[in-house]
């Protein structure tokens, strides 16, 4: 957390020294506007043009001011996010303030862990882990955590994190940059569109009349300078300075398909071309990272300094708004004309690096979250993947709960493969659940897990523990279970998967429930299914004497001192021996 205080505390006084700078510049710049307007009103009063040369000095100086205002607005915004990110990790790891977006977009009531296990919303494992910016990046770690990686894919994961949580700064400076570019899921999609249009560029004679009509109307001026008593050069400066505004007026649609009506869309892009050129900069030595690099490279393009030039044609375009430069700029030399023509060029060669680079970056913003993770819990492990289906974790925790108040417990899967786990209410069996729930989903995508030792290997999990009604549906609880149950054994028939129950069936009366449960543990285990079935009948339990080496039972027990009632949520071997529901409905005055 001290390097969090440390960076926090240097960027908020960058933060005001840049802040004063940016203020004094602002006051500076409205001085020499009016001095421009001072010295315009004298030329005129005293009919005096001499005054127009200090117009024209003050306006250079101007528009010199203007350009380093705007980077230091952007050194501003840049210094400010960096503050505000050091802020968050700060407050996150002292009173669990969680600034971060949960990812409720997200949420899929009928994924086969998702929902049960809160992988998305409030106080979700989303939400923890978190740390992008870009919508982009939001989805690529919302799909780590939905989907299933091969092996290859977890271990290259698991080096990238590894080397990343070790920069801290290369990271919040991704992340920085992210912020201020602004990449929500409306933008995201314009510049995709955009990359993906076909390109049409100028024919031979626009091109043609971009370049001459210029220099016909440089020569009139000249000659119109030399003799100017000749009344042809002030009708050829006119006419050659119309004919220039046509041309440029003509392509306005063009330029104004190619912007979108995006609000400055040449920031976005400008903070990503900083983004790429910080990739392409850092040293890495994980196969993930250089491989990226290797991407960036493939085509021989220098992608940041291809970026930077694609984000400077746009804010030129963008300059189409402003009606002294549309007017001037273009009565002279066409200045949009020849913008557009780069413009276009650079889109047939080179659009395929805009969805390229996004992509990258969401894919790095991911990894940072997790990265972040890591470096936030150093006591975690990454877990080692097993090639003989071994799996097994010693101290494991959840991940979501505070760390003086987690309960860790071993469990092995190697030997018997599957848990019958009793305890009587509030024991701790359905958190325990979870638990080992969210460490797969942590290990499956290549983070480290809440765990002092774990050995895994990568199945495909799937979760019954939190289920509704359906009013819309007309569904009975019962039935939405049943649903539920049928889906994960057509799953566990067609390969091994690993399976979270809790409580099943409790839709339906105690017997159905018992040969019921029973049933479904039959099925699963004769399918090669790993897992855990967490039930208060103790009947159940006797099935592991059919199944000694595939079934085994697991507990947690309560006791009962001094009239109250003592968790210690610690896993025992056995069947749960004490029971409390009856102790607790008394002492609450519920029955007698």
């Amino acid at each position: 957390m001290e390097i969090y205080k440390s960076r926090q505390k240097e960027f908020e006084i960058e933060y005001k020294t840049v802040k004063s700078r940016y203020k004094l510049l602002g006051a500076f710049r409205l001085l020499i506007f009016l001095g421009i307007v001072y010295s315009f009103y004298l030329s005129v009063s005293q009919a005096d043009s001499s005054y127009l040369y200090f117009v024209g000095v003050l306006l250079i100086v101007f528009l010199a001011l203007l350009k380093v205002h705007s980077n230091l607005n952007w050194r501003l915004r840049y210094v400010e996010a960096l503050k505000n990110i050091n802020e968050d990790e700060v407050s996150f790891l002292e009173t669990d303030c969680r600034n971060f977006e949960d990812g409720s977009e997200f949420h899929e009531v009928d994924h086969p862990y998702a929902y049960d296990l809160d992988i998305f919303g409030a106080k979700s494992l989303f939400q923890y882990l978190n740390r992008t910016a870009s919508f982009i990046g939001k989805e690529k770690l919302a799909l780590l955590l939905k989907k299933q990686l091969t092996p290859k894919s977890i271990e290259e994961n698991q080096d990238a994190v590894a080397e990343l949580a070790q920069k801290v700064a290369w990271r919040q400076e991704i992340n920085a940059y992210s912020k201020i570019s602004h990449l929500d899921i409306k933008a995201h999609q314009k510049l995709k569109q955009w990359a993906s249009t076909e390109v049409v560029l100028f024919s031979k004679l626009s091109t043609i009349l971009a370049f001459v009509i210029p220099v016909l109307l440089l020569l009139s001026i000249f000659m119109y300078y030399i003799d100017s008593t000749t009344t042809l050069w002030g009708y050829l400066v006119s006419a050659f300075f119309s004919l220039n505004l046509v041309l440029a007026l003509s392509k306005i649609k063009m330029i104004q398909a190619e912007i979108g009506g995006a609000d400055k869309v040449h920031e976005t892009i400008n903070s990503y071309s900083a983004i790429i050129s910080k990739v392409e900069k850092e040293d890495f030595k994980s196969e993930k990272m250089l491989g990226y690099l290797k991407e960036l490279k493939k085509d021989s393009f220098n992608a940041s300094n291809e970026l930077k030039s694609l984000s400077e044609y746009f804010e030129q375009l963008e300059t189409i708004a402003n009606v002294f430069v549309m007017i001037v700029f273009n009565g002279f030399v066409q200045y949009h004309v020849h913008i557009l023509r780069k413009f276009l060029v650079w889109k047939k060669e080179k659009a395929h690096l805009v969805e390229l680079t996004v992509n990258m970056i969401g894919e790095i913003e991911a990894l940072n979250s997790i990265a972040n993770f890591s470096y936030n819990n150093p006591q975690y492990v990454f877990p080692q993947l097993s090639t003989e289906q071994q799996m097994s974790f010693i101290n494991l925790g959840h991940p979501l709960l505070n760390a003086n108040k987690r309960v860790c417990n071993d469990i092995d899967f190697t030997q018997q493969r599957f848990v019958i786990l009793t305890g009587s209410n509030m024991s701790g069996k359905s958190t325990f659940l979870r638990t080992i729930g969210v460490n797969l989903v942590l290990a499956g995508l290549g983070a480290p897990v809440c765990a002092t030792t774990a050995t895994f290997f990568p199945l495909p999990l799937f979760v019954s523990m939190r289920l509704t009604d359906s009013l819309e549906d007309s569904e009975s609880y019962f039935y939405a279970e049943v649903k539920r149950l049928k889906m994960i054994i057509e799953k566990v028939q067609s390969q091994t998967c690993f399976v979270l129950l809790d409580e099943i069936l409790r839709g339906t009366n105690s017997d159905d429930k018992q040969s019921g449960t029973i049933g479904v543990i039959q099925k699963l285990i004769r399918e090669k299914t790993f897992g855990i079935i967490a039930t208060h009948d103790l009947e159940v339990c006797n099935t592991t004497n059919s199944y000694p080496d595939v079934l085994i039972n697991k507990c947690f027990e309560v006791e009962i001192k001094q009239n109250d009632l003592h968790f210690d949520y610690k896993i025992r071997d056995g069947v749960c021996q004490n029971k409390n529901a009856t102790f607790i409905m008394k002492k609450m005055q519920i029955i007698d």
